[in-house]
């Protein structure tokens, strides 16, 4: 019995372990999949919004975030250098959708979802007699683009920033699987936490601490609009409202930790677990002051993109660490690879991680991430080996991201919507870091490597003549990127 199983089977009731025990074909242990190919496998793709690689267990983190993806980790192969590619969820999830990256498919900017020209995992299953499913607690992927291809769309929030959401998605997915457990099904599940504002219940907090302190900071309505304010008065890590802060992210982990449980619960139940390939992965990161700022979707430093990714299919692909780069756009590919599904030759930016028989691809590629939301910063890296080159076309420092974040914010959006929008202006900033020096990023060697330096500015010249050869432009008119006050607010209220 695996170890997943065997927590699943410590936590769930009588009747349902007796339900399990009888009805899940893999629960003795007995693999019938071997190394085939996983052709008609159930895919379940479970995306954590806002999830640091480095606050879970499985990735060395000492609080005990995630116990029970843990032992999913253990079981799968686990990808310890993923990174998203982009820090900003609709540029992220429309790259994991379509396998191509926001500047090489016009899905950028602040309102980026899949472009109309291009297939969505949804499509490509749905074309190949899938029943689809797409469920999310978040109200950033709102444009129906992003759920082309779905036959189930139900996304469980109109309001933004509701925490405590997951163990409801995990019930909506579930009962998804349960309309028609014999027929194969893709589904995609977007659980919002751990995303601000860090709202856990009272129980949660008390998971970490037996204190939680009485005064916690807003993370939109106190500390964005006036971090420098918070910084003089000794905002920092170490202090005390920082700490509660960085707890009650942990906590929204621990509560979504617990819902996915219940996911994979529900499959074996249902009888299914032993027919599916789980995904796990995030959107992005999180910045704790890493870089002097806090949130998500103004830079591109690791800890804003860094990301777990594990691919979980007992008997079929065996556990492994993977200490080679990869990326949240290698998704779309490697679902195509393992699955026998059908693709046109460079539909894809990122690149299989598996062959057909559940293999590991040998191998590097540069791999390149995004950040293009107009009224924000414009920036773009790439990773090859130890080498990370960040290059801006808009750069804003932390002191100028607050006065975008005080109030003005939509004006700014609605006016440089109607302008027009090239994601490729003059550079103004560059940054190069050795990784495996400096995994913090925090010693800049642009000045002091140049032939390094050279070398990596040439990777982003070639995505950058491939992207204009194919002709990507910002998505939308200025009418469609224009939100109203009601939509404005509801944004704002989760941080953007």
């Amino acid at each position: 019995m695996s170890c997943v199983r065997e927590t699943l089977c410590r936590a769930m009731p009588a009747l349902a372990l007796a339900l399990l025990l009888t009805s899940a074909p893999g629960c003795s242990g007995d693999d019938e999949h071997g190394n085939a190919v996983l052709s008609g496998r159930n895919v379940v793709v479970v995306l954590v919004d806002t999830l640091r690689a480095d606050h879970l267990g499985f990735h060395d983190y000492a609080r005990d975030t995630s116990p029970f993806l843990d032992t999913v980790a253990a079981e799968g192969v686990v990808f310890d250098r993923a990174v998203s590619n982009s820090s900003f969820t609709r540029e992220s999830v429309s790259t994991l959708l379509t396998g191509r990256l926001p500047s090489m498919s016009g899905s950028m900017g602040w309102h980026a979802a899949p472009s109309d020209h291009l297939r969505t995992l949804g499509n490509v299953f749905k074309d190949e007699g899938y029943r689809t499913g797409f469920f999310t607690t978040t109200i950033m992927l709102g444009n129906p683009k992003f759920t082309r291809g779905f036959d189930v769309v139900d996304q469980l929030v109109e309001k933004a920033g509701v925490s405590g959401m997951s163990h409801e998605l995990t019930n909506t997915a579930l009962a998804f699987v349960r309309e028609s457990p014999d027929d194969p099904f893709m589904m995609y599940v977007h659980y919002f936490d751990p995303h601000g504002p860090y709202d856990p219940s009272h129980e949660l907090k008390l998971r970490f601490t037996d204190a939680p302190h009485p005064d916690p900071v807003g993370l939109y309505t106190d500390l964005r609009p006036r971090l420098n304010q918070y910084l003089e008065n000794g905002f920092a890590p170490g202090e005390e409202r920082f700490e509660d802060m960085v707890l009650r992210y942990d906590a929204e982990i621990v509560d979504v930790d617990d819902a996915i449980r219940d996911l994979f619960a529900g499959l074996e139940e249902l009888g299914v677990a032993d027919d599916t390939l789980v995904i796990l992965t995030s959107d992005h990161g999180e910045e704790f002051l890493d870089h002097g700022n806090m949130g998500h979707a103004w830079a591109i430093y690791d800890e804003s993109i860094q990301v777990p990714l594990v691919f979980w299919a007992p008997g079929v692909l065996e556990p492994a660490r993977v200490s080679r780069p990869a990326s949240v756009a290698d998704i779309a590919p490697t679902l195509t690879a393992l699955l026998d599904l059908p693709a046109e030759a460079g539909a894809h930016d990122g690149r299989p991680l598996f062959d057909a028989e559940g293999g590991q691809v040998t191998g590097t590629a540069p791999i390149v991430t995004e950040l293009l939301i107009q009224h924000r910063n414009v920036l773009r890296a790439v990773t090859a080996g130890d080498w990370k080159y960040i290059q801006a076309r808009r750069w804003l420092t932390p002191a100028e991201r607050m006065k975008v974040v005080a109030g003005r914010e939509q004006q700014t959006i609605n006016k440089m919507a109607k302008l027009p929008f090239d994601p490729w202006s003059p550079v103004v900033r560059e940054e190069l870091f050795n990784l495996a020096d400096d995994p913090d990023e925090l010693v800049d060697l642009s000045g002091s490597q140049p032939v390094q330096l050279e070398r990596m500015r040439s990777l982003l010249a070639d995505f950058e003549s491939r992207s204009r050869e194919l002709g990507a432009t910002q998505q939308g008119t200025a009418e469609e990127l224009s939100i109203d006050a009601e939509m404005a607010e509801r944004i704002r209220s989760i941080g953007y």
